[in-house]
């Protein structure tokens, strides 16, 4: 009997990344996922939404709504309302033997973002200014790639509630039959539907190194670096920022759940989606939807703010 139950947990250990994990108490269900999006070679369409944000929501159902596509709305974990215990849980408790040669963020009751070089065994720590926003936004994307998983899906698109439309989003079939023509359907995991995350004037905000960790050094640095053309609107990328808008394969959703719960949360999700090892990430050079430069929650509970009359 013994041996019948520790055979069961190996093999779910084998066969599936999400075991029981303390990350796992801080993921947010979806409690309903009724929605239709009608998009070929996709298994289901998520939008981050906060509660406190019905206006973005409207937003983007306005922008997709003329193209048939109706995403599934996922209540976002809300940061700025997580309870210290949950911070000091899922973040990175530094222990020895991990490399402590940068500045840290960390929180304690008064909830306000404390700084210093990191040196405190058994303190968590996040990134240098690691905002409560950004823990939450981890939290939710975290969430969202557990529930995909779990449901059995290979391909989801996950969008932030800032997002603007710039052409036809049924174009992407066409980009996922391609690379899983041109790679092979186990070999890309993530692809970006716009070419580069960028800045309010419009610019592209280019990534070509990566964030570090106490807890984590890649093999290959300089992978990060890397940019390959595959197509004439088609590259493969070493690293970016934005999380806004991406198309993730079943591998993806592995790697990425793996890695966040063997590291813990440390680095905003635009910075750790990169970091796991053998992770393919591609961009479409030709955007079709892109960061619509929007009010952001990030760095502070903006929603708080009362529009003036």
């Amino acid at each position: 009997m013994y041996l019948q139950i520790l055979l069961i947990l190996l093999l779910t250990n084998l066969f599936t990344p999400i075991a029981v994990h303390p990350l796992s108490e801080f993921l947010k269900p979806i409690l309903s996922k009724e929605c239709s999006h009608s998009i070929k070679g996709i298994d289901f369409i998520y939008l981050i939404n906060l509660d406190q944000r019905p206006e973005k929501l409207k937003k983007c159902i306005d922008e997709l709504m003329p193209y048939g596509i109706i995403p599934c709305r996922f209540s976002a974990v809300n940061g700025w309302q997580l309870p210290l215990s949950t911070i000091s849980k899922a973040g990175v408790q530094l222990l020895p033997g991990m490399n402590p040669e940068m500045w840290g963020t960390y929180y304690e009751r008064d909830m306000e973002p404390k700084h210093e070089k990191i040196c405190q065994i058994g303190r968590t720590y996040f990134c240098h200014c690691m905002s409560r926003g950004a823990i939450g936004i981890v939290l939710s994307h975290l969430s969202l790639l557990v529930d995909a998983y779990q449901s059995g899906y290979q391909t989801v698109w996950i969008m932030e509630d800032d997002v603007k439309v710039i052409r036809d989003p049924h174009v992407l079939s066409d980009y996922i039959k391609y690379l899983d023509r041109k790679v092979g359907a186990k070999n890309w995991d993530l692809l970006f539907t716009d070419n580069d995350t960028h800045d309010e004037k419009g610019f592209s905000v280019v990534n070509l190194g990566y964030a570090k960790r106490p807890n984590f050094e890649p093999v290959d640095p300089k992978r990060f670096t890397k940019r390959t053309q595959i197509k004439n609107d088609i590259t493969k990328i070493g690293a970016r920022y934005g999380a806004y808008s991406y198309i993730i394969r079943r591998t993806g959703m592995q790697k990425l759940i793996h890695h966040l719960f063997k590291y813990r949360i440390f680095l905003p999700f635009d910075m750790e989606y990169y970091l796991p090892k053998d992770i393919h990430l591609y961009t479409i050079t030709d955007n079709v939807v892109i960061h619509s430069n929007g009010i952001s929650d990030n760095g502070g509970p903006n929603y708080l703010i009362l529009p003036t009359s």
